[in-house]
């Protein structure tokens, strides 16, 4: 069986990559991650602590995640 994690954090980031979301635009919040992606909202915040370590994302305090530009990107091996 996947691990249901793995996978969201690879939808989101083939979304960043793809450039659904925009870079240095806000993505949609963990919960309205949690609810379209039907996961839990932990499952959400370790994937996005997963990409912001990555580089494809930052998070504002109160204010939600951001996509990173390419250039700060930090590609590992699948």
């Amino acid at each position: 069986m996947r691990d249901r994690g793995h996978d969201v954090v690879e939808i989101i980031r083939e979304r960043i990559e793809r450039g659904e979301w925009k870079p240095r635009r806000r993505i949609p919040s963990q919960n309205e991650l949690a609810v379209e992606l039907n996961v839990s909202r932990q499952v959400i915040a370790r994937a996005t602590a997963d990409l912001r370590q990555r580089g494809y994302l930052w998070t504002l305090p109160h204010k939600g995640s951001y996509a990173r530009p390419p250039e700060d990107w930090r590609r590992t091996s699948e």
